[in-house]
């Protein structure tokens, strides 16, 4: 029996936070047109430095997480459509629960 391997997206952390409140998460998902979309750069800033924490790419369903994060974090995500179709779409004031 052959098994395909296929590799997790995986998140890359730009930038260490030294909080001890670290047990917290921010999920979402990308979507163009009502319709789930994958092809997105999905990037979680520092709302107070302007820093990028992270970047992520959504799962094959358009959803996304950033794990690990203090729960006083603020923070805004902006996404990019790697296509280079649509404009960048910013949620600002998100939160971390």
């Amino acid at each position: 029996m052959y098994v395909k391997y296929k590799p997790s997206k995986h998140t890359i952390y730009l930038t260490t936070l030294n909080t001890p409140n670290v047990i917290s998460s921010i999920k979402g998902s990308v979507r163009r047109l009502g319709e789930q979309y994958t092809s997105a750069v999905v990037i979680l800033y520092n709302k107070s430095s302007l820093q990028p924490i992270a970047i992520r790419k959504p799962d094959q369903s358009g959803n996304y997480q950033f794990l690990g994060l203090d729960i006083n974090l603020k923070t805004f995500i902006v996404a990019f459509d790697k296509k280079q179709q649509f404009n960048a779409v910013i949620q600002d004031n998100v939160v971390p629960k």
